[in-house]
């Protein structure tokens, strides 16, 4: 996967939905100029992923994401929603996957301590919900990565 003469990974041989987990799906031209309406404001956002991405390890409720741009749960999960296309819940899911994609490519770590610093409860529950978004396992995904 390396290529002989860089340190630049070669993704001819990944399959597409794995690239898609990695780096988010691949918009289009005509996609990009869709301006979203409504949902949360740019500060927001930026406050919510800020928050997710230095306390994903920890249970992060959507109680406490609403609270910290002051909007009631039910308004919160709907501007959500429509800023960024999934619910909190899912988008919580994502990105606790994605941790531990990054942490299986650059650590060493057992896959049970790389649950834990993802968020997630257990080393089943990160396989169960990496395989289910990425396609496969994470022991095999370490594998192609390597």
């Amino acid at each position: 996967m390396l290529a002989p003469d860089s340190n630049i990974l070669k993704f001819e041989s990944i399959p597409s939905h794995i690239l898609a987990s990695m780096h988010g799906p691949v918009v289009g031209a005509a996609q990009a100029q869709i301006v979203a309406r409504g949902g949360l404001s740019p500060g927001s956002r930026r406050r919510v992923r800020e928050y997710i991405d230095a306390n994903l390890e920890q249970s992060i409720s959507i109680e406490r994401l609403a609270a910290l741009v002051g909007l009631s749960r039910c308004h919160f999960a709907r501007a959500f929603k429509q800023s960024e296309g999934v619910t909190p819940h899912h988008f919580l899911f994502v990105c606790r996957v994605r941790r531990a994609q990054e942490l299986l490519v650059r650590t060493e770590w057992p896959l049970s301590q790389i649950a834990i610093a993802s968020g997630f409860s257990d080393q089943s529950h990160c396989s169960r919900r990496f395989r289910e978004l990425v396609g496969v396992t994470p022991k095999k995904y370490r594998w192609l990565m390597r």
